[in-house]
């Protein structure tokens, strides 16, 4: 058993204070401790207006965390011979229209997010790439229908990471045509029904038990973002000052990329499971190859599994998945093996910032302080030659819109003989410091942000000059020399 024992009434003053500073409706915490759950509690409202309290048995449209329950479905299909991650998606789904480089595209690539899908089916989609995620679809749609146009797949399977919905959407068509059932029947049988987790399903429907969601519009920009993303309200009016009411809209298509509604101590079933290889729902083997790093460009940075994000947290190992579902509701999840010790997050809300919120609570829940500044300086080489304009490389609208929306291009400036970085939009638009993260002569970097730190790796050319950036969040950008700096 694991000697962890994290210091709870720490970690709920942390949600208390986080609960008042970001004015959150309501907020629900559990932890999973020496690989049992062992905590829950919660803070807030699960509805402002009826004053209903948040409790841990509130439901949550946990949204992406969905997602790791398909990946375990395709993978037990996998276990049983069913099924091979290298089956191709033109063969296991041949009605789709599939654009482009797609004869490689694998089950693998959809599971890692490397298919070479973006947000949007197709270019066409952009101006409506969030009605296609959430917006409502006829129930019992054929593929087909729901893809007419077909699927763009943009630059070669393998070559690139995008978060792709569109790719689970499939991937869920896939559970479904093995199983001879819908994926909320599959999911029902090999998942939730198994560990207990009764309060679980991907019905996708009104619940007298679910959380109101809720978002906030404090700031221009922030109304400007809720329209560009097309949520939609019941009311343009904050019920307590600051919290405005999303209105319930079905996730679309089949569910599989975001649909399952949950409460905290059905997710701390599932995180016990998890930290167990899954609980028996695939081969313990089969599960730590879910949970290791299938792409990860540099070892210092975040990795992508077989459908779990893998990270480093304070120096634990962690994996897990959030969710975002616009209108508005947050989660997370994020299990760390070695402690044998997991934390979950509900948040009846949706933030962009999120993480301002995640950050803290994994900080608190590990015992971790906020990381020192390195010792020493900047390279001397990137201190010189980093300044200038960073820009996406190419012309991919489609899996580069998530990085075009935030944080855009980024700047780069020498100011007061330190390195600041701005944005176009997000948290660095204001501006951040960079500072060293591996000692000297590292080309690993921190940008110290308003929700939390980032590490980036600053790309260089023949000569030692700083070429590019690699991110964390596993995009890349290039420098521009045609685009001016700005402050």
């Amino acid at each position: 058993m694991s000697a962890f024992r994290p210091d709870l009434d720490h970690l709920s003053a942390t949600a208390q204070r986080l609960l008042d500073e970001l004015h959150l409706p309501g907020l629900a915490l559990g932890a999973v401790i020496g690989g049992e759950p062992a905590w829950q509690d919660a803070w807030g409202w699960a509805d402002i207006a009826a004053r209903r309290p948040m409790a841990p048995e509130a439901r949550q449209r946990i949204a992406s965390i969905s997602k790791t329950m398909v990946g375990l479905c395709i993978m037990a299909l996998v276990d049983e011979g069913r099924l091979s991650l290298d089956s191709r998606i033109r063969d296991l789904l041949p009605e789709i229209t599939l654009h482009g480089p797609a004869d490689t595209l694998t089950v693998r690539h959809l599971l890692t997010h490397t298919g070479g899908i973006g947000e949007a089916p197709n270019v066409d989609d952009l101006g409506k790439v969030f009605s296609k995620l959430f917006g409502e679809s006829e129930p019992g749609t054929p593929l087909a229908g729901l893809y007419p146009d077909g699927i763009t797949i943009e630059v070669a399977p393998g070559t690139k990471w995008a978060y792709a919905n569109h790719g689970f959407t499939l991937l869920g068509e896939i559970v479904a045509r093995f199983e001879g059932e819908p994926v909320p029947q599959v999911l029902r049988r090999r998942i939730f029904e198994p560990l207990g987790m009764h309060d679980t399903d991907l019905d996708d429907l009104k619940h007298p038990l679910l959380a109101r969601g809720y978002t906030q519009a404090a700031t221009a920009e922030a109304k400007t973002v809720i329209s560009f993303l097309g949520i939609e309200l019941d009311s343009e009016e904050p019920e307590d000052g600051h919290n405005m009411p999303g209105k319930f809209v079905p996730i679309w298509g089949n569910g599989a990329a975001g649909g399952v509604q949950s409460t905290v101590p059905d997710m701390l079933r599932y995180a016990t499971a998890l930290l167990r290889g899954s609980g028996g729902i695939v081969r313990q083997e089969t599960f730590a190859g879910m949970t290791s790093p299938v792409w990860q460009p540099d070892p210092r940075l975040d990795a992508w599994g077989l459908s779990f994000a893998v990270h480093d947290v304070a120096g634990h190992r962690m994996f897990g998945h959030g969710g975002a579902y616009f209108g508005g509701w947050n989660s997370y999840i994020a299990m760390f093996p070695e402690l044998d010790a997991a934390l979950a997050i509900h948040l009846n809300m949706w933030r962009e910032d999120f993480d301002s919120v995640v950050t803290p609570l994994l900080r608190d829940f590990l015992g971790a302080p906020e990381p020192a500044p390195a010792d020493g300086a900047i390279d001397p080489r990137i201190l010189e030659t980093a300044p200038g304009v960073y820009d996406l490389p190419g012309n991919h609208p489609l899996t580069d819109f998530r990085w075009r929306f935030n944080p855009g291009r980024v700047c780069i400036t020498n100011e007061d003989g330190g390195l600041v970085i701005r944005g176009q939009r997000g948290p660095w638009a204001t501006g951040a410091p960079l500072v060293p993260d591996g000692g000297v002569g590292s080309d690993l970097l921190l940008v110290k942000g308003l929700t939390g730190d980032t590490r980036l790796v600053a790309l260089r050319d023949d000569n030692g000059d700083v070429s590019g950036l690699r991110f964390q969040m596993l995009f890349d950008l290039r420098r521009n020399p045609d685009i001016q700096p700005w402050t």
